[in-house]
């Protein structure tokens, strides 16, 4: 990104994404907020849900903006107090916070290859000589967010399931993005990673933008697939304006080539109706089966 394009896009940040705030709703379609908990910084984030907010505000009349809570304590407490509206969420935190959200709401994620499950990976450098969970017992290993289902949780438990106790036997480091995690593997920093299964296959191009070969990578650990990410109102956002914000998610086509990018960028295959006992359901499915 140009030196600027990159102060455009931070201006734009300073309007739009700042610190969590007052109330938005507005029933004369003032402007909403969508709470996410990114597992990147406030300006990657923007960019890549910028589109997908630009589409919205165009299609309901709503000025649709980020709100980037610090933490799950911020998040759980902008949705509690009004400061945001609707939440984009993996499933631990819905599952959790499940009572905040209006069932009629609820729209499960599609990844971009079409599937509703989404699943993390251990991998290492093809050359480290490392072939199993078991060696990395005493190594660094890089995770994602704490509040991110597959990069966290779900790997926990892939460990766990191994007799690898994470707290006891490895030097955790929490990450950010899965490029990040995947580069910092790269140049040996940390023995090994845990990323999202898509972003070996789905990433060419970005990989090598940053200097990431995905022939240097392989697979040691793969985690159950838990449910995808999930959309959801808030408790006490108007009928109507749920109505016009589900409706035009729904309405996003990826084979719409006006669609596609939307989607693409915010890594997004679409968009369909669930509810919170089918979907609970589909997680708590997704845990019993383990990891594989």
């Amino acid at each position: 990104m140009s030196a600027r394009a990159r102060a455009g896009l931070l201006a734009s940040m300073v309007l739009v994404a700042g610190p969590l705030g007052s109330g938005t709703v507005s029933r004369d379609g003032a402007s909403l907020r969508v709470a996410v908990l990114p597992c990147t910084n406030i300006e990657e984030s923007f960019g890549k849900f910028h589109p997908l907010f630009a589409y919205l505000t165009s299609s309901t009349g709503f000025k649709v903006t980020l709100a980037v809570p610090a933490d799950l304590v911020e998040f759980e407490a902008a949705m509690r107090n009004g400061q945001a509206d609707f939440a984009l969420q993996d499933p631990h935190t819905f599952q959790e916070l499940s009572h905040l959200f209006d069932d009629a709401s609820l729209l499960q994620t599609r990844t971009l290859d079409g599937t509703t499950s989404q699943s993390a990976v251990v991998v290492v450098r093809r050359d480290s000589g490392i072939r199993e969970l078991q060696q990395l017992v005493g190594r660094t290993v890089m995770f994602g967010p704490r509040v991110s289902s597959p990069k966290w949780v779900a790997a926990r438990l892939l460990f766990e399931s191994r007799g690898i106790d994470v707290d006891r036997d490895l030097k955790v480091l929490n990450g950010g993005c899965c490029e990040d995690i995947a580069f910092t593997v790269l140049i040996k920093s940390v023995a090994a990673g845990v990323i999202c299964d898509h972003f070996l296959g789905l990433h060419g191009a970005r990989q090598k933008d940053i200097g990431v070969d995905p022939g240097a990578l392989t697979v040691i650990g793969r985690t159950a697939p838990l449910p995808t990410r999930i959309f959801a109102a808030r408790k006490g956002v108007p009928a109507e304006v749920v109505r016009a914000v589900t409706g035009a998610l729904l309405d996003l086509d990826p084979a719409d080539p006006g669609h596609a990018g939307i989607l693409a960028g915010a890594e997004i295959g679409g968009f369909l109706k669930t509810t919170e006992a089918s979907y609970l359901r589909g997680l708590a499915r997704a845990v019993s089966r383990g990891p594989r």
